[in-house]
C-alpha cells in the first residue's frame, strides 16, 4: 500500500513538472499572429479589408465575387466581432475583390476581379463611409470609373487610393512579376486606360494591398506572405527599392490594411492575422 501511494505521488509530481504547451491552430512563423476570427456567418469569403479613419476600431470588409450577399458591406472590430452591415446600391458588381479608403470619408469598391482575363473593362465605385451605428441601411454609389487595359487584360484583386489616383495591381502566375497601374480619380464618363507605374519583384500572386494614411508605406499580401515598401508617397519607387517580406504560405489570405502594430490581414477561411515586423509599422 505504502509503495503504491509513493509511486502514485511520484507520477503526479512528474506530470506536474511538465510545462503547459498551448496548441496553436497552425504553425505560425515569427512576426505573424492570429488575432481573431470573423464571426458574421454571412462573411463567407472576406476578400477586402480597410481600417476606418473616422470610426476608431472599425474595419470594413466584404465577400468575394458576385455571390448571394456580395453586395453587402460589413463592419467588424479587429477580433472579427460584427459591428453592422450595409447593402451597396447603385451598380452591378461583377467581381468585388478589394476595398480602399481615403482621408476624406470615402470608401472605394473594387469591382476588379478578372478570372481567366475574360473582362475587357474593370470598375471602381466610390461611396460615402457609413456610420456603423446605422447598421441595416443602404449606402449608394456616388461616382464610378470604368477602367480599360492598355494591352492585354489581366486578373486583379488589389486596390488602394493615394493622392488623387486609384491603383490596382495585377495578379499574375507562372513566375511573372506583378505590376502596379493607376487611374485618375476624376469624373469621367468615358473608360480610362490604366497607366503602368511600376513592375514589382514579386512573382507570387498578389491578393490584397493597402497604403498607410500618410502614404509612406505600401503593404501587399500574396500567397507567399506579406510585403511592405517604403514608398514615401511615390508609388513608382516600389519598382526600385528593397522591400521587407514576411514569409507565410497561406492559400486563402486575400486582404490587408495597416494598423498601428503592423499589417492586418484577413483570409477567406475567416482567420484574422497580424504581421508585426517593425518595418510594417506605420508612423505614429
Amino acid at each position: 500500500m505504502g509503495f503504491a501511494v509513493l509511486a502514485l505521488g511520484a507520477t503526479i509530481a512528474c506530470h506536474a513538472q511538465k510545462p503547459h504547451v498551448q496548441k496553436l491552430p497552425q504553425d505560425l512563423p515569427p512576426n505573424v499572429e492570429k488575432i481573431g476570427s470573423i464571426q458574421d456567418p454571412r462573411i463567407t469569403e472576406s476578400s477586402g479589408v480597410v481600417a476606418s479613419r473616422r470610426y476608431p476600431g472599425v474595419f470594413w470588409t466584404h465577400n468575394d465575387g458576385n455571390k448571394p450577399g456580395s453586395y453587402m458591406l460589413f463592419a467588424m472590430d479587429r477580433s472579427g466581432k460584427s459591428l453592422g452591415n450595409f447593402r451597396v446600391t447603385g451598380a452591378t458588381l461583377r467581381d468585388w475583390e478589394d476595398i480602399a479608403i481615403d482621408n476624406e470619408g470615402h470608401l472605394y469598391v473594387g469591382d476588379i476581379g478578372n478570372n481567366d482575363a475574360r473582362r475587357f473593362t474593370l470598375a471602381v465605385h466610390e461611396i460615402n463611409e457609413p456610420d456603423p451605428r446605422a447598421s441595416g441601411t443602404t449606402v449608394e454609389i456616388k461616382r464610378s470609373w470604368t477602367l480599360q487595359f492598355a494591352k492585354m487584360p489581366f486578373d486583379c484583386e488589389s486596390l488602394f487610393v493615394w493622392d488623387g489616383f486609384g491603383y490596382v495591381i495585377s495578379k499574375v502566375f507562372d513566375d511573372q512579376k506583378a505590376e502596379i497601374y493607376r487611374f485618375p480619380l476624376t469624373n469621367s464618363v468615358k473608360p480610362i486606360t490604366l497607366e503602368k507605374v511600376a513592375q514589382l519583384k514579386i512573382e507570387s500572386p498578389v491578393t490584397g494591398a493597402d497604403i498607410s494614411a500618410d502614404g509612406k508605406l505600401l503593404g501587399l499580401v500574396a500567397r507567399s506572405g506579406a510585403y511592405v515598401y517604403k514608398v514615401n508617397g511615390d508609388i513608382g519607387r516600389a519598382a526600385k527599392i528593397k522591400f521587407t517580406h514576411t514569409r507565410f504560405k497561406h492559400e486563402h489570405v486575400e486582404a490587408c490594411c495597416f494598423v498601428p502594430e503592423g499589417l492586418l490581414a484577413t483570409a477567406e477561411t475567416r482567420e484574422i492575422f497580424l504581421f508585426t515586423d517593425p518595418a510594417f509599422h506605420p508612423a505614429k
